[in-house]
């Protein structure tokens, strides 16, 4: 009886400590998840915030601004894992943590529903845009006929007016016009044309269109800045990093001001443009191929005194670039706008859609807006 005793005696110690261990592991994962948590959400908004405030400022946050924004959720996978089995206050902290990231990037702009005109609006225009370069032979059409433009804009499409007006497929547009790399078709008649000239050295980046709009004169802006493409290619072997490490004072400075190069004149571009605009005694639309990111620098200074079509009246993410990606983070569709429309005070937007389903690099974007005579900001 005292042998048996004993026995149980030792495995009642041993079953003691194993639950005293299994507390301290417990313990330990739960700390572990909580700090994980807080510095998941401390660099997260700090990301957040340097893309969007800072964007193409700085190299580094140029490049992360064009990166597919699920990469920054893939931490939470592993988070809220650790979530559900050691401390679940946490996990429903990770679950608002990503939603607010998802907002933070761009997400906020899906819609269920879309708001909607009365259709043949006297008062009302509706202007597509798209980047026909890299188009891999795909038609425009399906998407044209169904949203059925007033004007049509493209990129990458110099010297094509005639040949558009000659065709069938475009037979609704009964005037064309092109000036460098810019095509545009309307149904009113085309009074002017022009290039904005460039802020620097090289292509002009925008062309002005005046329209005779059942008698009012508007003006459409047809954009194509700079790609990054090449830039960005480079930055993938590490480059970007002089964003953070050419701190001035140190031989890394000369780095990061040479890498920089593009981005500023990008901004200046950008800059040009608007002024452009501010001068215009028009109403204003400006359409096209922007190649900058909804949570860059260059779109919230674009935003802070135009209405964005898309975030105004579009649905869906309303992505349109790259059109065809193997990327796995964007489930092999694109991953980001960089194609828009933009409108001044004189317009309200009503619809705004972006093509689906079409492997052109560049999916086209359609706005209809109203003529509200300009007593408000978009």
């Amino acid at each position: 009886m005292d042998r048996i005793a004993s026995r149980l005696g030792g495995k009642l110690i041993v079953a003691a400590e194993q639950g005293g261990l299994l507390k301290l592991i417990g313990r330990f994962f739960r700390s572990l998840t909580l700090w994980l948590t807080v510095i998941y959400f401390v660099l997260g908004a700090g990301l957040c915030f340097a893309m969007h405030f800072v964007g193409e400022r700085n190299i580094t946050t140029a490049f992360l601004i064009y990166l597919p924004p699920s990469l920054w959720l893939l931490p939470l996978a592993p988070l809220m894992l650790l979530g559900l089995l050691f401390y679940r206050r946490c996990l429903m902290a990770q679950i608002a943590m990503g939603c607010l990231l998802m907002l933070w990037l761009g997400y906020p702009l899906v819609r269920l529903s879309t708001a909607t005109g009365d259709g043949g609006e006297t008062h009302e225009i509706s202007v597509m845009t798209y980047n026909r370069g890299q188009n891999m032979s795909q038609s425009l059409q399906p998407f044209k006929n169904a949203t059925h433009p007033d004007i049509l804009v493209f990129q990458e499409a110099g010297g094509r007016a005639a040949g558009f007006l000659h065709s069938p497929d475009y037979a609704e547009f009964g005037h064309a016009a092109d000036i460098g790399e810019f095509t545009l078709l309307s149904r009113y008649p085309i009074k002017d044309r022009s290039l904005v000239p460039a802020a620097s050295l090289g292509s002009a980046r925008a062309a002005r269109f005046v329209i005779d709009w059942n008698g009012r004169p508007i003006s459409v802006y047809v954009v194509h800045l700079m790609t990054p493409r090449d830039v960005l290619g480079f930055y993938m072997r590490g480059a970007f990093l002089w964003g953070i490490l050419g701190v001035p004072g140190t031989p890394g400075a000369e780095k990061r001001r040479h890498y920089q190069t593009f981005w500023d004149q990008q901004i200046n571009d950008a800059s040009q443009i608007m002024a452009s605009v501010r001068a215009d005694a028009n109403p204003c639309i400006l359409a096209g191929d922007f190649n900058a990111p909804h949570v860059g620098y260059i779109h919230r200074m674009l935003a802070a005194e135009l209405g964005d079509a898309h975030a105004a009246a579009g649905h869906g993410f309303g992505f349109t670039f790259p059109g065809v990606t193997r990327n796995p983070l964007s489930l092999g569709g694109p991953w980001m706008r960089i194609d828009y429309i933009f409108y001044d005070r004189h317009w309200k937007a009503v619809e705004c859609l972006t093509e689906k389903k079409r492997p052109s690099q560049h999916r086209a974007v359609m706005a209809r807006m109203r003529l509200t005579g300009g007593s408000s900001k978009p």
